[in-house]
């Protein structure tokens, strides 16, 4: 506790000493002999209640995991959302689960956002345009989860010249070109990047080889001056070989996505926009034995298909009333797992049955502003049918928010959300499979909620953020066992859950820093035949910080050191010292229904120095990263070990290089 808390006024005393300007140069753009003064963007811009942008410009600075730049390690720092365990890819907003944040990529639907276990998500850095988060008030255009909405855009090519860039990170290596297609007119961007340990370990002969690569592809052109037709297209990849004298395991996932999108302007005050997407997701596990007498093989795999298309219209009415509507339907097929295979000679196939489910929904949002007045008034209608049981639910959601100018607002926002998918984690083989299936008996999964906050600019460049909210959920399904829920025995019970919280947000910019300095408080609990718990993934408190700060910044050089801080309260965690023997008589440690313990704190702090120079023809960048510099050991999953307990850590120090050579300009 000293600790951190010495860390973060450590820090605000040295960002407001870097940050300390001449009295008659504190306005954001100043011009003082020809030269113009300006602050940079802060990191996070809040847009209206709970919804955060993120400044993609600031994510080429931040601390390389790995080597990569990753967007979702960047949107863990925002107040209010979580990882779960360290080094992990999920997203847990407001004392949801990982499956009630919508993950949406140009708008296409994202059911596993994880490369290498969940320590590298599928969004490379080269290619984000935008990423938003939507924790408090969602646009009634979206729906089918609880908790929040993730967009994350691909930006489109360049229209005027061709640029290429290549990126050689600690263990990956990507490529990106754009450039034009007609000037003016249209766009291309093709970026790739493969993660290449799986090399190396082939040359060196490891018989353990791991490794993934992801494809991104954007084409946009004008078929007419009001017009604008683009397809995306997303493929990716991670597989594992274990391959020794007579056995071979294979383990992989991957996702492949594709979307068309046609955005129109139909007159100054109606727009339009009409997507068709496709995306899939499977796991598979591949196992060979093979002697002189006899060959078995056996082949698991896992797969989830969506097709869905959505179209909103953007319409102005009058100057203070405009209208936001549309429909958006889709077409879900879960295959749980499919086993075939040749075991002594015979051939042998079983598996789950598979479930589908249809979704609809038409909305209306209603806009108003006037003065420094905004209001949102909308409505979701939503339908949901899984083969056996057709379900409806009503949404209305509504937003009030006032500017005051000069950086400060109020604002207050009332949502309800339903959920008509269940997401769960099970092992097969000693692998993690993400099991995604329909709602069961009839019930679907609902939760409202209330928020509060406002925005105070202290100073110039200075300003407060401050947000409190209040959510309750049902019918949230409690799976204990997973075959049964898969055969459609039972295997779950239904409980309810409640959050509540408060998330202050301070962030500090001038010419050279950026600060950004967060404290989340949340209380989250589930309920379930009687018995109150703490959510598994409740974190009381919560403390992040952010600090960039250019040390060079003159014409074509700029070099940068960042530094980012996380301090948390432990997760809690099911464990009990009772066990029982395996069939060789080895312990097997018991895992109780219920959060039984406490991880100790989290700490983890990481430092980056970026060097940026422009050449004749594009731009040079080195980044130097280390990850958890203080080499603190933060656990992931704690087990007994003789009459005490151990802990598996993930993430260890992790220093990382990585080199950037852009081309064109």
């Amino acid at each position: 506790m000293k600790r951190w808390i010495f860390c973060c006024l450590s820090l605000l005393l040295v960002g407001t000493a870097l940050a300390q300007t001449p009295a008659d140069s504190v306005s954001r753009s100043e011009a003082i002999d020809s030269v113009v003064v300006t602050a940079r963007k802060p990191l996070m811009i809040y847009k209206q209640t709970g919804n955060i942008a993120v400044n993609i410009e600031q994510l080429k600075y931040a601390p390389l995991f790995a080597g990569e730049k990753d967007i979702f390690k960047f949107l863990q720092l925002l107040p209010g959302v979580s990882a779960g365990k360290d080094g992990m890819s999920g997203l847990l907003v407001r004392g949801g689960s990982n499956d009630q944040t919508l993950i949406l990529y140009d708008d296409v639907p994202i059911y596993n956002q994880a490369h290498a276990y969940g320590i590298l998500s599928i969004f490379s850095g080269e290619t984000v345009q935008s990423a938003e988060v939507s924790k408090g008030y969602i646009s009634p255009a979206y729906g089918s989860r609880l908790s929040a909405l993730t967009q994350i855009r691909t930006r489109e090519g360049d229209r005027q010249d061709h640029r290429q860039s290549l990126t050689m990170g600690t263990l990956s290596l990507a490529g990106t070109v754009d450039g034009p297609i007609v000037r003016n007119k249209g766009s291309y961007l093709v970026s790739a990047r493969y993660f290449f340990p799986e090399a190396v370990l082939a040359l060196v002969g490891n018989a353990v080889r791991f490794g993934f690569y992801d494809l991104t592809g954007k084409l946009a052109y004008d078929i007419h001056p009001s017009h604008t037709l683009s397809l995306g297209v997303y493929s990716g990849d991670d597989h594992m070989t274990n391959k020794e004298d007579y056995a071979r395991n294979e383990y992989g996932w991957g996702n492949t996505t594709a979307s068309l999108r046609l955005e129109s302007r139909w007159n100054d005050n109606l727009r339009s926009s009409i997507v068709a997407y496709y995306t899939y997701l499977q796991n598979r596990q591949e196992s060979e034995y093979e002697d002189d007498d006899f060959k078995n093989w056996g082949k698991t795999t896992y797969k989830t298909h969506e097709f869905g298309a959505r179209l909103t219209f953007d319409q102005r009415l009058t100057r203070a009333w405009s209208l936001d509507y549309g429909a958006n339907i889709s077409h879900q097929r879960f295959m749980p797992m499919h086993s075939k295979g040749y075991v002594n000679g015979q051939h042998k196939e079983r598996g789950y049955s598979s479930e589908q489910l249809v979704s609809g929904a038409l909305f209306l949002n209603n806009r108003f502003q006037w003065g420094g007045w905004r209001a949102d008034v909308g409505i979701r209608a939503a339908m949901y049918d899984n083969s056996e049981q057709t379900r409806f639910a009503v949404e209305p959601r509504a937003q009030l928010a006032y500017d005051f100018g000069n950086d400060n607002a109020m604002w207050l926002s009332g949502t309800i959300n339903s959920q008509a998918l269940v997401q769960y984690n099970r092992y097969y083989y000693s692998m993690p499979i993400d099991f995604w299936t329909p709602f069961r008996d009839g019930k679907l999964q609902h939760a409202w909620q209330m928020a509060l906050g406002g925005r105070a600019r202290l100073r110039e460049n200075l300003t407060l953020s401050l947000e409190g909210y209040y959510k309750q959920m049902r019918n949230l399904p409690l799976i204990y066992d997973s075959d049964d829920f898969l055969l459609g025995r039972g295997g779950f019970v239904y409980g309810t859950g409640r959050a509540w919280g408060l998330e202050i947000m301070l962030q500090r910019q001038t010419e050279r820093l950026s600060l950004t300095v967060s404290y989340t408080y949340t209380n989250s609990r589930r309920s379930s035949e009687g018995v109150t718990y703490p959510f598994e993934y409740d974190v009381p408190h919560d403390f992040n910080t952010f600090l960039s700060y250019d040390v060079l910044k003159r014409p074509g050089r700029r070099h940068t050191f960042t530094f980012n801080m996380s301090w948390r309260s432990g997760l809690p965690y099911r464990l009990t010292n009772e066990s029982y023997p395996d069939t060789n008589g080895n312990p097997i440690v018991g895992i109780t229904a219920y959060p039984s313990m406490r991880m100790r704190n989290y700490f983890r702090s990481d430092i980056s120095y970026n060097m940026e120079r422009r050449k004749r023809n594009g731009v040079r960048n080195w980044q130097f990263s280390i990850i958890n510099w203080t080499w603190h050991k933060n656990p992931v999953c704690i087990y007994p070990y003789q009459g005490t307990y151990k802990a598996t850590v993930l993430v260890p120090i992790m220093p990382s290089v990585s080199y950037t050579r852009t081309f064109g300009k």
